[in-house]
């Protein structure tokens, strides 16, 4: 039964797709109302009139079209008043007539119907025939994809297992399709690993993730994969990224070697650079000590003093240079106070003048209010020096070198990725001069980075600067336009206090007539020279002095001399005890002892320098002799 309407449907959708010519449709017309007719010819002449007529008139709409069928319908109801109703001619009454045109008028709208019918099945057999040919067209695309897509391609049921993998997956991994049925495609990406993702879709599309494995030749696959729920299933690619990983590590280990370089660089500026100023340093002194000792032999005792000026200056610039290097690595303390900035420019601008060439024009911009910041004058008045001396290189031909003073707020991280919100104190130096690329800019803070040649300079000028403003709570930044200038802004913790004017000089002696008799002193250090010269100045004095070259010897000496009342000893001590901890274990010992600790290197604040208030003093090396004795009548003259 099936079969038969299926065939019946066929034959139907032939018919309506065959498109007869004029002639061919109106000469079947004449010939289906024929047909008609002998058909009905054969029933009694009693039978309905129009029988056979009805089909036929359909038959002719739904073939021929409309117009055959006005003419079939004119034919069908001539026929029937000839031939089947009342006595055999046109002599009826007008009742027949009416009632052949009522069937004429229902015949032609069942032919209407029925041309319109098979207009449908046309319309609906040519968009069966376009849907076929799309879906043939997007199975090959599909099926082209399938197949040459380099991409790792999958089905995945709902409960994870595979139903269909791309050839890609053979090529790629040189497993065969049973050996990934069964278990290498889960080599690839572990069950656990495909279960988190197949949740993760519930919070989003599309689930990606990175997985490593390994191709039958034993070498790794590295994928990313990328998975999204279609109609019940799940569809996954996995894009072999192994070449990016590859070269992605090669270009860490390049990143890894050009960092190294840059720092045997930096090594090797140092090295050259500090050489070069300390053999210039190291020439001064031993010259001048030379020459000490040839006037001495002569007797020439009126030049002495011109020489050991020299080498005085050469051991005070070695002394700078060193604070220098320490200012960067944050490994000395400050000295903070509350500083007038435009104050302090006021101060040093004869000495900034000096630095300049003729040719450049000095600017001093200052607010109306005074603007004062939490710092320490020394090495801010250093590193507006560095900043100009910049500033003039940057300008040989001549130019205008600006100091603006300015307050600034940071509202948020968002300001600042270093500095924390609040009010700050804002120190610019803009020179005319030459500018600096991108890749200066990027560098400019790095320590012994210089664009000077061999030399000329350590690279420790702009370091030192951000080491300080690192070192104060501020922060450092430079912009420059090539061929335009640069602007070096520094920012510092601004201060709602008064301000604390810096005594930059050596603190006056005491007052003579301290009594230093029967004052026993312990000296500690490791480098013999120190200790014995410390002990014959403080012996010259008058002071009682015993000497240890280790914590351990210390704290013996401390035992056999219960009279010492002082304690000097350098932080950094060999055997295992520094000088803060040695500090610790002799006030436990003895809680009235004074402790000056001396140090020209610190690797963080000292907790013994604080720990008893009026006991402990700091005194940075180098120092000098009547440094040293005057921070020892002050501390002893304490309580």
């Amino acid at each position: 039964m099936i079969s038969i309407l299926s065939r019946s449907l066929e034959l139907v959708r032939r018919l309506a797709r065959t498109q007869p010519s004029t002639p061919v449709r109106y000469a079947g017309t004449v010939m289906v109302i024929a047909l008609c007719a002998a058909l009905r010819v054969q029933l009694p002449f009693t039978a309905l009139p129009y029988l056979f007529f009805i089909p036929g008139l359909m038959f002719i709409g739904f073939c021929f079209g409309v117009v055959p069928s006005v003419l079939g319908c004119i034919l069908a109801v001539l026929t029937a008043h000839y031939f089947f109703i009342g006595d055999i001619g046109f002599n009826d009454g007008l009742t027949a007539w009416i009632s052949s045109a009522s069937f004429a008028l229902v015949t032609f709208a069942m032919a209407i119907v029925c041309a319109l019918f098979r207009r449908t099945l046309n319309t609906l057999s040519d968009v069966n025939e376009r849907l076929e040919h799309e879906i043939e067209r997007r199975t090959l695309e599909r099926d082209g994809i399938w197949n040459i897509s380099p991409d790792l391609i999958c089905t995945l049921s709902e409960g994870g297992e595979v139903m269909a993998m791309n050839p890609a997956w053979q090529i790629e991994t040189g497993h065969t399709d049973q050996a990934l049925r069964d278990s290498g495609f889960f080599s690839f990406i572990s069950p656990s690993q495909l279960s988190d993702a197949l949740r993760s879709l519930g919070k989003r599309s599309i689930a990606e993730l990175d997985t490593q494995g390994f191709r039958a030749n034993g070498k790794p696959l590295h994928l990313n994969w990328r998975i999204a729920r279609r109609q019940g299933l799940y569809l996954a690619v996995a894009r072999d990224i192994t070449l990016y990983k590859e070269r992605q590590e090669a270009l860490e280990q390049v990143s890894s070697q050009l960092q190294q370089s840059q720092k045997m660089e930096a090594v090797g500026q140092l090295t050259g650079g500090l050489a070069h100023d300390f053999n210039n340093l190291l020439t001064v002194i031993t010259g001048s000590l030379d020459m000490l000792d040839k006037r001495i032999a002569q007797g020439k005792y009126e030049e002495l003093s011109r020489f050991v000026g020299f080498a005085r200056n050469a051991s005070d610039r070695a002394a700078s240079l060193t604070h220098r290097l320490l200012a960067y690595s944050r490994r000395q303390p400050l000295a903070n106070s509350v500083v007038d900035l435009a104050l302090l420019v006021q101060d040093m601008r004869e000495l900034i003048s000096r630095t300049l060439t003729p040719r450049i024009e000095l600017e001093v911009l200052t607010p109306e209010h005074a603007v004062l910041c939490f710092c320490d004058a020394h090495q801010l008045e250093n590193a507006i020096l560095n900043l100009c001396i910049n500033a003039r290189d940057a300008m040989p031909h001549g130019g205008r070198l600006t100091i603006e003073i300015s307050q600034a707020r940071i509202d948020s991280t968002q300001d600042s990725a270093v500095l924390g919100p609040g009010q700050y104190a804002v120190f610019q130096v803009t020179d005319t001069g030459t500018g600096m690329p991108q890749s200066v800019i990027a560098r400019a803070f790095d320590p012994f980075f210089t664009t000077k040649p061999l030399g000329s300079g350590t690279g420790l000028g702009l370091s030192m600067v951000y080491g300080f403003a690192q070192q104060s709570s501020g922060d450092a930044r430079i912009e420059s336009v090539m061929g335009k200038g640069t602007t070096v802004s520094l920012f510092l913790p601004l201060s709602h206090g008064q301000t604390i004017t810096a005594d930059v000089s050596e603190p006056a002696e005491l007052g003579s007539d301290l009594q230093v008799g029967n004052v026993s002193i312990l000296v500690v250090d490791d480098e013999a020279a120190i200790r014995d010269l410390i002990g014959e100045a403080l012996e010259e004095v008058g002071y009682q002095v015993t000497k240890a070259g280790t914590a351990a010897q210390a704290l013996l000496e401390l035992e056999r001399a219960p009279e010492t009342v002082l304690l000097i000893t350098d932080i950094v001590l060999p055997a295992g005890m520094n000088g803060d901890e040695l500090a610790v274990a002799a006030l436990s010992m003895r809680p009235t002892l004074k402790v000056l600790f001396i140090s020209g290197f610190l690797e963080n604040a000292v907790p013994a320098i604080a720990l008893k208030s009026g006991q402990t003093e700091l005194l940075q090396k180098p120092f000098t002799v009547k440094a040293l004795k005057t921070m020892i009548q002050r501390l002893l003259a304490k309580g």
